[in-house]
């Protein structure tokens, strides 16, 4: 499974929530049937151009929300709390939505994801008595908090802490 996200040099501008979805042309070989399959989300906000491509079989059922929440995360302006909050950054954006690709599973839940004041973004979940986020502020390095509210069991760490993350992640499921 690979999430990547590109800009092209062009692209159909959308707005909202809309996703320009197609599959790659199909190979002249029956491997066309068996190989990943690649699916391009296509979206514009502003004068920025933005193409998140998947490459798997089948779409996982995080994959939309997760990335219609971003780009309404990306549409935010200066002072979308009316408290002065920041615009959302892009490489944040890219970031999050990078670690997001290497530990979400094809059944694993969709993430809420959460603009922050300083521009940042969390991505968490709260299922199971559990509750998991990663925070991708502004000027710090990304962490991870986790909180078992049955057992009282909580850690933290950095959000490259991929293995550690995906195992937590896998029991929120």
């Amino acid at each position: 499974m690979a999430l990547a996200l590109r800009s092209p040099a062009s692209t159909t501008a959308l707005t909202g929530n809309q996703f320009a979805s197609q599959w790659e042309d199909p190979a002249a070989s029956s491997a066309a049937f068996t190989g990943p399959r690649e699916q391009a989300f296509t979206y514009s906000s502003g004068a920025s151009a933005y193409r998140v491509v998947y490459r798997s079989n089948a779409l996982p059922a995080w994959v939309k929300p997760t990335i219609s929440a971003f780009i309404g995360i990306h549409n935010l302006s200066d002072n979308w709390d009316s408290y002065g909050g920041k615009a959302a950054n892009r490489d944040l954006i890219k970031q999050s939505l990078f670690v997001l690709g290497l530990i979400m599973q094809s059944d694993s839940p969709a993430p809420s994801v959460v603009p922050m004041g300083d521009g940042g973004i969390q991505t968490e979940w709260h299922r199971r008595q559990q509750d998991l986020e990663i925070v991708f502020p502004a000027d710090e390095a990304p962490r991870f908090y986790y909180r078992n509210r049955a057992t009282g069991a909580e850690q933290e760490g950095f959000a490259n802490e991929i293995a550690r993350l995906t195992r937590l992640l896998s029991d929120l499921a």
